[in-house]
């Protein structure tokens, strides 16, 4: 029997690995796929995991596991997921918790970037500016022009210190050089019901936590933190129409896979899941859900929105502490 030199052998293994990769994506997936969450089941981020994974089993004849690892903010689903073998088999269902982390738990076993593959964008929420329907402000400048007289001192709500509302309101500071004081709650609900009492002037949620007062009188949109218009909110313009350029910020869900994963099958799930994105049955049971399918975007894209992202925050973490202590 011939025996390759080690130098012949590592060459002709390493040419061998090269052939690998195309024929592991044709195959993908030959075995369940899991779906790790961190957080509990039936809340907005679950659901639309169920969604995805429900539809990705249609499509690859394979079981798509929803495993939920509830906990410290997402991140004990994240380690897990951090160590899986990279292969495709094992994905994190992230949210936008997921970047924040890097600026409020200083403990990561894990780096942000470094150790996930950003796969696939399922959801995206953009925040929306909110006031009393009873407020003098009936637009934005309205507002913005109030906020720099100064005459009076203005107060924004969030449902916590660290979370996107918060982080909204941050950035609005920093996009129009105001002043408005944070008050934070433990939850969504009684910040909407202070602003909704006049206790403070004004939000930065999602939709879908104001949707209902907004439909029922309560409260008025004065725009929208997206490129372009909400179908649910046609009339309300974006801050870019409002005159605020380049205020994006927004509550997203997305697929990340181990460090490493081969791109090919990075490519698979990509592709899979844009097809999956733009089935209207499916964007209207996102809706149902109280979530917005989310533009389909490569994995580069994805990658690319993550790192915006986390310089945004990062500006913000240099200026205020976003951990809460």
């Amino acid at each position: 029997m011939r025996v390759l030199a080690p130098g012949r052998l590592a060459a002709a293994l390493t040419a061998a690995f090269a052939l690998c990769p195309p024929a592991l994506a044709a195959d993908y997936p030959s075995q369940p796929v899991t779906f790790v969450v961190g957080y509990t089941p039936g809340g907005a981020i679950d659901q639309s995991a169920r969604l995805i994974a429900s539809e990705l089993a249609k499509r690859w004849k394979q079981s798509v596991i929803v495993d939920n690892k509830p906990g410290a903010n997402a991140t004990i689903a994240a380690t897990a997921v951090a160590n899986a073998r990279p292969d495709g088999y094992t994905l994190l269902v992230a949210a936008s918790s997921h970047n924040l982390n890097k600026f409020v738990n200083k403990n990561l076993r894990y780096d942000v970037e470094k150790s996930f593959t950003p796969v696939a964008l399922t959801v995206e929420v953009p925040n929306v500016l909110v006031v009393n329907a009873a407020s003098p402000y009936r637009d934005l400048g309205q507002l913005l022009a109030a906020l720099r007289e100064k005459k009076k001192p203005f107060s924004y709500s969030s449902q916590g210190i660290g979370g996107v509302p918060h982080l909204a309101g941050e950035l609005f500071k920093l996009r129009t050089g105001t002043d408005i004081l944070h008050v934070p709650y433990k939850g969504a609900a009684q910040g909407m019901t202070d602003l909704m009492g006049g206790v403070v002037d004004m939000s930065f949620p999602t939709p879908g936590s104001a949707m209902g007062y907004i439909s029922q009188g309560k409260l008025r949109a004065l725009a929208v933190a997206s490129r372009e218009r909400l179908a649910q909110l046609k009339d309300v313009p974006t801050f870019a129409e409002a005159g605020v350029p380049d205020y994006l910020i927004s509550t997203w869900h997305g697929l990340l896979a181990p460090a490493g994963t081969p791109p090919e099958v990075v490519a698979r799930i990509n592709a899979d899941v844009a097809d999956i994105l733009r089935d209207p049955a499916v964007q209207r049971a996102m809706e149902a859900q109280g979530n917005l399918a989310a533009k389909p975007l490569t994995a580069e894209e994805f990658r690319a929105k993550l790192s915006r992202e986390l310089s945004v925050y990062g500006d913000i973490a240099s200026r205020i502490d976003l951990s809460g202590g």
